[in-house]
């Protein structure tokens, strides 16, 4: 293992990295609300041959750009329509952006300085954590460190190579952007400001910045145009009219604050850095305070803090919050923390034993955890409980409980789409004579026993609803 490091330490990276991150990945079902939705929309544009637009339950889902859908379907294709696969692309790029944050280290300082770059990537907390999950995020974050790194080297005065970085930085906004959005493109305001306030140290032409956008732009519409033609422009409409300017001036689905609120809520993610980038956000304030005096003359070390920065700040003026958001300034933090801690400026900080702690912990949690923690997912144990009962052409119908979940674990066997009823249409639902399954309140089945015949089958579980934290009780009548 010692060689391995010294001789391939890219490859000892991305291989613990990946071990790290798919360790319990095929435990836990998927969780609400974020999970089912990316992996059931990945499963329905396969089974309408739509690379284009995504779906979810029969219907378009505007919410994200395709690139996660991409890279979840040669998973299913591979490995089944499961948990596992469904995660393995977060995975994936998580692991590959530590190896990325390497090799971007490595043009910087020493391959031991590289190394823990790396490292302190790939042990942050958010990180392991979305790592796990089958969302956007790790895509997004693989290609704005791609983009951060290659506008460094393309900007330099003496730059070896400039067209080669061209390429690399207008690419990977295109790919960030095609992952969640317009996020991505922040590396390139960036690149704007130090252009602007900095021209001696920054060195590109207006021209070739432009150009590159431009290159962006329609990597961007190769697979835009279509979808506005598909959906008559509602992509545009919900995609970014909702879900970037609505999402950055109200608060959605409960994250965040208005109002008056989201003043109180400006300095959230300084605080929650010291969560989400656990436990490596412990030196930063330290390290902050020796770099300081060194502000003007470290052009590399501002760019790293002003490309991190950029992401605090953008989401603390945003009015949705959640946690995770800042993920993006993360790589740019792990190589500027990574030479702050090989100029001694801290003193010894054991990154080793550290990332081993936290390696440790992640198993911990993601095999015995994960293992204690499953039966409390109401919908995967009411799919396991009636999976023996199902026929694919059966009716599918929800009350009260409508958790993307349903959809997902349902549809496995199912054909046809989740109906969303009340309690009225529910008891006529279960009046009819077509094979169906209702999955309802436990209460709403014995107030309304005297509907069932002979021929259905009642199955019942009870779980945690992790998307509100409630306690559910739930009952699926399956009509065979």
């Amino acid at each position: 293992m010692q060689n391995l490091f010294a001789k391939r330490p890219a490859l000892a990276i991305f291989g613990i990295s990946l071990a790290l991150y798919l360790c319990g990945a095929w435990i836990l079902p998927l969780s609400d609300r974020d999970e089912p939705r990316f992996s059931e929309a990945t499963r329905e544009m396969l089974q309408r041959g739509d690379g284009i637009v995504p779906w979810f339950n029969g219907d378009y889902r505007f919410d994200k750009p395709p690139l996660i859908y991409w890279a979840q379907m040669p998973c299913y294709e591979l490995l089944g329509e499961n948990e596992f696969a469904a995660r393995l692309p977060s995975a994936l790029f998580a692991a590959g952006t530590a190896v990325l944050v390497f090799f971007w280290t490595c043009r910087l300082a020493k391959p031991a300085t590289a190394f823990s770059a790396g490292i302190i990537f790939a042990t942050a907390l958010q990180v392991i954590i979305h790592a796990h999950l089958a969302v956007a995020d790790m895509p997004m974050v693989f290609f704005t460190a791609a983009a951060t790194w290659s506008g460094w080297e393309w900007s330099r005065p003496d730059a070896n190579h400039r067209g080669r970085w061209w390429w690399f930085l207008f690419v990977s906004l295109a790919l960030g952007f095609l992952a969640k959005g317009p996020v991505a493109w922040l590396p390139a305001l960036g690149l704007l400001l130090f252009r602007i306030f900095r021209p001696r140290d920054f060195h590109f032409s207006w021209l070739s910045f432009v150009g590159g956008l431009l290159l962006m732009l329609g990597i961007v519409g190769i697979w835009g145009i279509p979808a506005l033609i598909v959906t008559h422009g509602e992509f545009l409409y919900v995609g970014i009219g909702k879900h970037v300017i609505y999402r950055s001036f109200d608060a959605m689905e409960g994250h965040g604050a208005g109002g008056w609120k989201w003043l109180l809520l400006l300095p959230l993610y300084f605080a929650t850095f010291f969560f989400s980038f656990f436990p490596w956000a412990f030196c930063v304030p330290k390290a902050l305070w020796n770099w300081w005096p060194m502000r003007r003359t470290d052009v590399c070390g501002l760019y790293l803090l002003v490309q991190a920065s950029l992401v605090f700040l953008v989401f603390s003026l945003v009015t949705t919050k959640l946690i995770h958001y800042t993920m993006p300034a993360f790589p740019a933090i792990a190589v500027w923390l990574a030479r702050e801690i090989e100029r001694g400026a801290m003193g010894r900080v054991k990154v080793a034993k550290w990332a081993g702690i936290m390696a440790v912990l992640a198993v911990v949690v993601t095999i015995p955890g994960f293992l204690a923690l499953k039966p409390e997912f109401p919908s995967a144990q009411l799919f396991e409980e009636a999976k023996p009962l199902l026929k694919p052409e059966m009716k599918f119908a929800a009350l009260d409980y409508t958790e993307p979940s349903l959809v997902w674990k349902f549809r496995g066997v199912l054909t046809n789409y989740m109906e969303t009823v009340d309690a009225r249409q529910a008891a006529d639902f279960l009046q009819q004579t077509n094979p169906f399954v209702l999955v309802a309140p436990t209460d709403f089945c014995r107030t309304n026993s005297a509907l069932l015949t002979t021929n259905m089958i009642a199955v019942q579980t009870k779980g945690i609803n992790l998307a509100n934290g409630k306690i559910v009780d739930l009952t699926a009548i399956v009509n065979r």
